[in-house]
């Protein structure tokens, strides 16, 4: 078993299932576990183990990047950068068998019908690896593939802003078809790292900057690619961009949680090699099923939360946090600040809906620094009471989304809809009564009572009530901590005898203090003259 899957297991984070099952199970039991990831050892008919789920909560990618699950998007935005070139080796354990030729038989790997209306059986925990015809320099990303024969699939390729295609349509210009290598398997890390691209800028740099040393890469059998050699199974072939975008690709149950692709043209893919590590594990990822917001493709919600991250720290926006909630899907995300100017807010909602290379989310709300924004029911209360429908509602018409929204009502881009902001945050101009946003909160215990305490009469409690709240006006809680070790009983029926004499501090808010008063509202005026 590879060290990463021993490490989910030893952080609490995988579920082991050592009885033998058929492919037909593998969907029922990825959805009877959406908050762990399950590793099958034994797959009947199949010599792979099979693994899902990991990289589908939070924890998995902060074990993996060493932060809290909290600061996912500060600890990429820290690492994104950094650069490392990589090491060629000379061969790693996905090399441990080499099949060619009529060897090459994709069914060896676990296939099944994971949603009921999908196209046919998918493999589509994959980084694809291409290298761009004019710079050579490598790229990798996520796409899936559909089986079609036991050495051919489709991919699925129809986005023009995904560097493979870019890739892909160069070589088609040119009358070639693509080499390509498939990746299966592997860290977390790797997968981060693997929705990071940047021109000019060959991929595996941008890996070992997120490993923080150089990133061992071994070279494929039937063509020119590297791929990590940290990898389990490994597809190489040849994408045939020379027949073009042709062939019937699809529906697929999505991210989404719907068949949203419909029914795309897609381009071929043939399969000239595959290699792997003895023991392997065939790695899957739960798209969309009956969880779409805990899925594999969770990894969209912290790179998306790095991407907004940055973007409003480099704006000067004071952030504090960024949350996309699993329940999204990556279309809905949340940022706290510390709103200092008076258009932090709705400037923070121009750059949460537009600076995501990965055109997400479609809908985004703001915070105050006293909500926590990973707590629903707070977000919720802050929406409910902070939110002014018609003023604190930003829309932006025309901005990016990806044809699998079923609201695109297409299959290929381009297409762009409206996204709308939420301004939840107390305003700050105009004349705002700010303590009447103010959270309700909860006293805490006073601790032991200082063991000095002589217990006192209740006549005697009085008189010392009564001097404290001359020195100056007091609230029921500074009269509670100030008398704390006398009996209760004692303490409020000396403050009842006192009562009368008290009146209320009307314009100190929110504590509205206790103060010697001949009347039951008294303003600072008038409790100055009391005093005296």
């Amino acid at each position: 078993m590879t060290s990463f899957v021993a490490e989910l297991e030893a952080i609490g984070q995988l579920t082991r299932i050592k009885e033998p099952k058929r492919v037909d199970e593998l969907p029922a039991l990825m959805e009877a576990s959406p908050d762990k990831a399950i590793l099958v050892e034994k797959v009947i008919d199949s010599e792979f183990m099979f693994l899902a789920g990991a990289y589908s909560t939070r924890e998995q990618y902060a074990h993996a990047l060493k932060c809290d699950p909290r600061d996912l998007g500060k600890a990429i935005s820290r690492v994104n950068l950094k650069r490392e070139k990589p090491v060629v080796v000379e061969t790693a354990p996905c090399k441990e068998v080499i099949l060619k030729g009529e060897d090459v038989d994709l069914t060896r790997l676990p296939l099944f019908l994971y949603h009921k209306y999908d196209g046919h059986a998918f493999i589509q925990d994959t980084n694809v690896v291409s290298r761009d015809l004019e710079t050579g320099l490598i790229n990798w990303g996520i796409y899936r593939f559909m089986y079609r024969s036991r050495n051919e699939t489709n991919i699925d390729m129809r986005n023009d802003s995904h560097n493979a295609r870019i890739h892909a349509k160069k070589y088609q210009k040119a009358g070639k078809d693509m080499p390509v290598a498939v990746v299966i398997g592997g860290p977390t890390l790797d997968k981060v790292a693997s929705m990071y691209s940047f021109a000019g800028e060959d991929d595996w740099d941008i890996l070992g900057g997120f490993y923080g040393e150089p990133a061992k890469v071994v070279k494929c059998e039937t063509n020119d690619l590297t791929v990590p050699a940290n990898a389990e199974i490994i597809l190489e072939g040849r994408m045939m961009t020379s027949e073009g975008w042709i062939y019937d690709e699809g529906p697929y149950g999505e991210y989404t949680g719907t068949y949203g692709s419909g029914l795309p043209k897609n381009c071929r893919f043939v399969v000239d090699c595959i290699t792997y590590r003895r023991n392997a594990i065939y790695q899957y990822a739960t798209i969309g099923g009956l969880h779409p917001g805990r899925t594999d493709l969770m990894i969209f919600n912290p790179t998306i939360e790095s991407d907004i991250y940055s973007a409003l720290k480099l704006a000067g926006i004071h952030v504090l946090d960024v949350h996309a909630p699993y329940g999204g899907s990556h279309n809905i995300v949340y940022a706290r600040i510390k709103v200092v100017g008076g258009g932090d807010a709705k400037q923070a909602l121009g750059l949460m809906l537009t600076c995501s290379r990965q055109w997400f989310p479609k809908l985004a709300y703001v915070f105050d620094e006293d909500i926590d924004i990973f707590d629903d029911d707070q977000v919720k209360w802050a929406m409910a009471w902070r939110y002014n429908p018609q003023i604190d509602t930003v829309i932006i018409p025309d901005l990016n989304i990806l044809p699998l929204d079923p609201l695109a009502q297409t299959n290929h881009p381009p297409v762009h809809t409206p996204k709308a902001g939420f301004d939840c945050t107390i305003p700050i101009v105009g004349n705002i009564d700010r303590v009447s946003f103010m959270k309700c909160s909860v006293t805490e215990p006073f601790g032991a009572p200082p063991a000095t305490t002589v217990i006192l009469a209740e006549p005697a409690l009085e008189q010392a009530m009564e001097a404290y709240i001359k020195e100056a006006p007091r609230t029921w809680e500074d009269i509670l901590r100030k008398f704390h070790g006398q009996p209760y009983p004692n303490i409020y029926r000396a403050f009842g005898t006192l009562r009368p004499r008290l009146g209320r501090v009307a314009d100190q808010r929110p504590e509205y203090p206790y103060t010697i008063a001949d009347s039951c509202f008294v303003y600072r005026d008038d409790a100055t003259r009391a005093e005296r």
